[in-house]
């Protein structure tokens, strides 16, 4: 017997919480199948058939409880909207009063509500995360951008305009060029820094028109390609004799003159300006390649920066003052700046020789500082608080903040120091350094561009 055929208990008013006659009424096989999961059976009994429904009511994992409910005021519903009123007090599906029914889905309603409510320290707990996570989304935002304002900064070829020599070829304004038969393409990937390391005693007393800034004692190149970490450092002796930017003393341009490179900084107010004199002339010393970046170091700065290494361990390359050829040195205090510093006036070649003691150390330095930040992160900050006070630079933080995650993620592999070749002679009043420029430019493809082939003819 199907439940739809079971009528004879139909004027029944059964109650759904009292017992299980209500059970025992329910009179829909559909519904009795999507509860239950079972089908009816004739041979089922009411009372096993209220069993059921009972079994898969008091079942955590179903709702049966709420498709019951959900059931009648569905059937409810149809009810009322059928016209059939009565004066006396209406009777819901199967017997139940519209009252009770409406006590069964308030109760209903009110078991889903404080299922959805949260605690009061539950809220608190979410709105802290979910403001954590907003902190941290803004600054993951915020350093990306940094690192790309600083990319975009570093690797600027606009402008892009190589000078080469006559013995070269280019093309799209020395995008390409071709020299001895083989043909460069110029590497995007590069970014180059001017250091220098300034004097701001050594002009004293010269009977020239040289401004007051000091001058450029130091003066190198960094290289850096991005795309694999090669990093080079291109030493330039200060005696180079190049054209520099001749300015009055309230920074009107004069006129170019040939004159060694370390002057050029002379010309400006110790700071900004004649460090951009200085960019500006080692820029045409090397074709005109993007150099948009700078820093300047007060040598009365190495002390500062070498005692918060812990000291520079060195071999001297030569006899000079204290230091003996061969004898290694932990240089600290005025020591670090007397090694880098200090130069012959015996020789023409004193530049020269003080330039070599500058690799060494630069080399050692290198190495302490990788050696020393693998251990201590903090090395890198140590440097900088100790530099700032001597430190003239337009490296602004986006800048910064590239170059140290390319460092984080170990992309420098590899350090290597060049000199710019040529020849130094004694001029009328001081050395003058004169540039080998087939072999000059042949570092200059080697460290700016990449060779694509052969051209043929």
């Amino acid at each position: 017997m199907s439940l739809q055929d079971n009528t004879s208990n139909h004027n029944r008013r059964p109650r759904l919480n009292d017992d299980d006659s209500f059970l025992v009424n329910f009179q829909d096989s559909e519904e009795y199948e999507r509860i239950t999961g079972q089908k009816s059976s004739i041979e089922e009994s009411e009372t096993e058939r209220a069993a059921k429904l009972r079994e898969a009511m008091e079942k955590k994992n179903s709702n049966a409880y709420d498709d019951l409910d959900d059931f009648i005021y569905n059937v409810e519903r149809r009810h009322h909207s059928s016209g059939r009123h009565h004066h006396h007090r209406h009777s819901g599906f199967l017997g139940l009063s519209s009252s009770h029914y409406g006590k069964v889905k308030k109760k209903k309603y009110k078991r889903r509500r404080d299922k959805k409510r949260l605690k009061r320290w539950q809220k608190v707990c979410i709105g802290i995360i979910s403001t954590i996570l907003a902190l941290i989304i803004a600054a993951v935002s915020a350093l990306f951008v940094m690192i790309n304002v600083g990319k975009s900064s570093l690797i600027d070829n606009s402008g892009l305009n190589i000078n080469v020599p006559k013995t070269a070829e280019t093309s799209d304004n020395g995008d390409t060029i071709i020299y001895n038969g083989v043909k460069y393409k110029y590497n995007e990937n590069i970014t180059s820094i001017l250091c220098m390391g300034v004097d701001k005693t050594s002009i004293a007393g010269l009977d020239e028109d040289i401004g007051e800034g000091g001058d450029a004692d130091s003066i190198f190149v960094i290289t850096m390609d991005i795309s694999n970490g090669t990093t080079k450092l291109i030493n330039i002796s200060r005696d180079t004799m190049t054209d520099i930017g001749i300015y009055s003393p309230s920074g009107e341009y004069i006129e170019e003159r040939k004159s060694q490179l370390a002057l050029a900084y002379a010309y400006g107010d110790g700071r900004d300006t004649s460090c951009h004199n200085e960019l500006v002339a080692v820029r045409r010393l090397f074709y005109n390649v993007p150099i948009n970046s700078y820093l300047s170091l007060d040598m009365q700065g190495i002390s500062a920066i070498n005692d918060s290494m812990g000291g520079i361990t060195v071999v001297s390359p030569e006899t000079i003052g204290r230091f003996k050829q061969g004898e290694t040195y932990t240089l600290m205090g005025n020591d670090s700046k007397s090694f880098v510093r200090k130069r012959s006036h015996a020789t023409v070649e004193g530049n020269s020789l003080r330039m070599q003691r500058q690799k060494v150390y630069l080399e050692s330095f290198a190495s302490t500082l990788i050696s020393k930040t693998k251990s201590d992160l903090s090395t890198p900050v140590k440097i900088f608080n100790a530099s700032s006070p001597y430190i003239c630079t337009n490296i602004d933080a986006s800048k910064v903040t590239f170059l140290a995650t390319n460092a984080i993620r170990g992309n420098y592999k590899s350090f290597e120091i060049v000199n710019v070749p040529g020849k130094v002679k004694q001029g009328k009043k001081y050395a003058e350094f004169y540039v080998d420029e087939d072999e000059f430019f042949k570092i200059f493809l080697d460290v700016y561009y990449t060779e694509v082939g052969k051209t043929t003819e």
